[in-house]
Order: structure tokens, then sequence, then C-alpha cells
């Protein structure tokens, strides 16, 4: 009773800290949000600035879905700061959610010592905290993954394609996952996530009007294929831009090139994850939540852009990967490495801890970012020493090949079948009958 009651202690003081660490009164990225939902509902104020986003797309500037304004509408009910501390209660709540829902299903008993410490590793997770702090949506896509993970534990998957289409209703990379359905031929599933993400869009579209959604079709949404090479983008793109160039500033790089490799890149790495899944046995849940977090992972590696709060999603295979090592392959140490240097290097802040503050926020500065890209040129002259800026690119690639390996040598479940146990019983009985009969007389 003590020690549960000292972990309970313990626990509250973890969610203190993460919540204490996630604080940023200025919380700039919900203040878009807060004018998107301000539209919403207010009619004959646009959604969205089209100058801009043709300034810079990569700036404080609403480019989400219709669809996410329309969710965004109640939090702009009241002042911008009520709306902002409305909307970091519900990141708090739905992170935490996330976590307890993959707990209580996944079989990992409420204040144990494994529960505990992964509470500690979620709680020390600088992706979640940049998110909450900055209000971004990537705890509400978290809870939203792990619903969908729970769903494909169970004997009906499809259920899973509900939360993907409402992801990918806000932002379109979590429809990466979906491809989950096609590795395991779940057609249902696959069809569900469409229609719930049709449904979604379509509403948006209808309460934001013809011109508006013109306005996202034809300008908002081409600007998200654009890269760029500042040290936050965390995606493979920004870790092949930073090779080729040496102009870190947060705008658009101009190298098709790039924007080549980058779109032949995640062909052939979402088509090798749905093979691997495709090919994986599929009669145990755990396996097939771990082939959904396969997706998951690789979804934060192949989109254009991905911020460093991105990776507040890959929770989700952590977890599953922590929980598969402790019961299944314990003393298979290489894993544990694998495992736990992908996780410190994630954990870590942004990169704006090397190159530091003063010159991150000058790169945002037009006035003062041509300066401090030639002060981080001096820094990092090469190549060889950018690379160091894609540290947590780094940590995403050894969770996404510890989960492809993981997901690829799982082998077939050996729990006999129902015709297995009949065969078996049969087999049984008429041996017992054989061996009563009595001997024929020598």
């Amino acid at each position: 009773m003590i020690a549960q009651t000292a972990r309970a202690l313990v626990a509250l003081g973890l969610v203190w800290y993460f919540v204490a660490g996630s604080s940023d009164p200025h919380a700039a990225d919900f203040k878009s949000f807060y004018s998107a939902g301000f539209a919403i509902t207010h009619p004959g104020i646009p959604l969205y600035d089209a100058k801009e986003l043709a300034d810079n797309p990569f700036g404080q500037v609403f480019k989400l879905p219709p669809t996410a304004a329309l969710l965004l509408a109640p939090f702009s009910l009241g002042t911008e700061q009520q709306g902002r501390l409305a909307w970091r209660a519900g990141l708090v709540i739905s992170y935490l959610a996330a976590f307890g829902l993959l707990c209580q299903n996944f079989g990992v008993r409420f204040l144990s010592w494994t529960w505990s410490a992964l509470l500690a590793a979620w709680c020390l997770f600088a992706p979640a905290q940049i998110s909450v702090g900055e209000g971004q949506w990537d705890p509400f896509f978290l809870l939203l993954l792990a619903a969908a993970a729970v769903g494909v534990q169970s004997t009906r998957p499809a259920l899973a394609g509900l939360p993907l289409g409402l992801a990918a209703s806000i932002k379109l990379y979590p429809i990466a996952a979906a491809l989950f359905f096609v590795g395991r031929r779940y057609w249902s599933g696959l069809a569900l996530t469409i229609a719930g993400l049709s449904a979604l869009l379509l509403l948006g579209a209808v309460a934001v009007g013809f011109e508006e959604t013109s306005v996202f079709v034809t300008q908002v949404l081409p600007a998200s294929g654009a890269t760029t090479a500042y040290p936050d983008n965390q995606a493979l793109g920004g870790a092949i831009a930073r090779l080729v160039s040496s102009d870190l500033k947060p705008f658009p790089l101009q190298a098709p090139g790039v924007d080549l490799a980058i779109r032949l890149v995640a062909v052939l790495a979402t088509a090798a994850a749905t093979w691997i899944i495709w090919r994986a046995p599929a009669d145990d849940g755990f396996d097939r939540a771990l082939q959904l977090a396969l997706l998951v992972a690789l979804s934060v590696l192949v989109v254009p852009v991905a911020w460093s709060h991105y990776q507040t999603i890959l929770l989700l295979p952590l977890t599953l990967l922590t929980l598969d090592q402790s019961r299944h392959h314990r003393r298979e140490y290489l894993g544990w490495l694998v495992l736990g240097v992908g996780f410190v290097l994630l954990a870590l802040p942004n990169p704006a801890m090397i190159i530091g503050d003063d010159l991150d926020r000058a790169l945002w500065l037009r006035s003062r970012a041509d300066a401090a890209n030639l002060a981080l040129q001096r820094q990092f002259p090469t190549p060889l020493s950018r690379l160091l800026l894609s540290y947590k690119t780094l940590g995403a690639l050894l969770v996404l090949g510890l989960t492809a390996w993981r997901v690829a040598r799982a082998q077939p479940s050996m729990a006999p079948t129902m015709a297995d146990s009949q065969a078996a019983a049969s087999s049984l009985a008429n041996a017992t009958l054989a061996g009563a009969r009595p001997r024929a007389a020598g």
C-alpha cells in the first residue's frame, strides 16, 4: 500500500512537471487557430490570408482544411486568452487519455512499475511539451491514433477507420496510417476511413463556402508540398535539403531535385511498409497494432515538412516497441540499445538547443534572417556538419527501422485453432478406446 501511494505521488509529480514544462504564455501557433475559428463564427471575415501564404507558407498563417476551422469554432467564442486556456486543457487531457487508453488495452497495470516508467517517458518527451506549449494538434492526433491502434487490436479493426479519417481531415499526413488496411486487405476499414474523411471534408467545405474552399484547394494545398532546410524540419525532406543547401532560413527551398527525391523516397518507403504488413501474420491483436504503428512512424518522415512537435505521435510506436521488447525480447540487448537511443534523440528539445534561441528567432525575421543564416553557415559549413541538425530525424529512423524489424520477423500465433482442438480430442479418444480393449488370447 505504501509503495502504491508513493508511485501515485510520483505520477502526480510527473504530470505536474509535464504541464509546467509545456507552459508557454504566447502559444503562437494557437493564434492562427483562434483566427480561423473566429472567421467561422463571424461571416465575412476571410479564413485564409492568400497574400501572407504566398509570402511564406511556413509562417504563422492558417493553412489547414476547412474542417479544422470548423472544429476550432467553439474555442473562439470567448477571448483569445480564454480560448487558449480551453485549448491547452484539451491538449493535456487528450495526451493523458492517449496514455491511459494504450496502457489499459495493452495490458499495463495501473501504477505498476511498467506503467510508472512509461508515464515518466511520456512526461519527459520534449516534442509533446512543445506541441502543448505552442497549441498544436499533435496530442489530439496521438489520442486518435491510439484509438485506431486499439481498433486494429480488436476483432473489429474497421472501427480504426473513423479516428484515422478524423485525424486526416485536420492534417492530411495521418492518412498514411490507412495503408494498414491495404496491407491487411481490410477493405471495409479502408472504405470507412475514406467515407469518414470525405464526409468531414464536405462538412467543412459547406461551412466555409465555395470561395474559401477554392482558396484552400488551389493555393493553400499546393503550398503544403514545399520543403525547407530550416533546422526544425525533421522530416527526411528537411535532412535531404540540409545536405544540398546551406540556406537554413524557414522559407521554401528552390531545388527541384530535392522535391523529386522527397516524393520518390515517400513512394518507395510507403510501398515497402505496406508490403511488409502484407506479408506479416495478422492473427494477434498486438502484432496488428504494431503494424499500424509502423505507418505512424513513417508518416512523420515522408512528408515534405515535419516540425519537431509532429514527433509527438511517435510515442505510439515507442510505447508498443517497449512493451514488445520487455515481454518477448528482454535479453535482446541490441533492440534495447536501438530503442533507447531512438527515444533519447526524439525526447530531446528541437535543434534550437544547438543553434541557440536568438539565432532561431532571428531566422524568422526578414530584417535579420540573412545575418543569422550567415552565422549558421559559419557554424555548419559542410553537408556533414549540417547532419548534426538532423538528430531527431535519425531518432525517427531508428524507431521506424526497429518497428519494421519487429513486424517483419513476427511469427504466426501458435495457439490451436478450433479444428486442431477437435482433431486432437478425437485422436485422444480413439487412443483411449484402443487402450481399453481387452487383448486377444495368445
